[in-house]
């Protein structure tokens, strides 16, 4: 599940950094950015990803929420970093594990009897795109600490078109 979800997050990075207008330099200003995702205060699912955008800079980074509700990003390009500037923030949960080879569970799920496991409720699928999250936040040189509570956002995403996290 754990590769799955690495892969899964590594493509969207790379996607994500194959579509901006300005290339990254090496000298632009270096931040890190951490922090928590929780939704009504508990822990989102485990491996949950959360990916900030900057279309002004073309960088990715992305990273995959722990047990205790924390992530660490990881650039989309480690040569070059994670440059100072707005981004935009989408969370998604991870998808539900398929059915082992060989069992009935598999079997039923190949030929149509089951359907595919939903996603885990806990993180909002509006926040699982860029273009509906609505969330954008400044990321500036140096430490960066972001606490998301997932049930503020999306009850501000609905009277505001970007919620600015400070």
């Amino acid at each position: 599940m754990f590769s799955l979800a690495l892969v899964l997050l590594s493509s969207l990075m790379l996607v994500a950094a194959g579509c901006g207008e300005r290339e990254q330099k090496p000298t632009d200003p270096q931040a890190s950015v951490s922090g928590t995702i929780t939704n009504n205060g508990a822990n989102v699912t485990p491996e949950s990803s959360v990916v900030f955008f900057c279309k002004e800079k073309n960088a990715t980074a992305a990273g995959l929420v722990d047990s205790l509700g924390k992530f660490s990003l990881k650039p989309g390009v480690s040569s070059i970093g994670i440059p100072a500037g707005r981004y935009q923030v989408m969370v998604r949960a991870p998808d539900p594990p398929a059915p082992a080879l060989g069992t009935k569970e598999y079997e039923d799920f190949m030929s149509g009897k089951t359907k595919r496991p939903e996603p885990a409720k806990d993180v909002p699928a509006v926040l699982g795109a860029f273009d509906t999250s609505g969330v954008s936040v400044e990321v500036k040189v140096g430490e960066n600490n972001f606490d998301f509570d997932l049930a503020k956002l999306v009850k501000g995403a609905s009277s505001q078109p970007t919620q600015n996290v400070p």
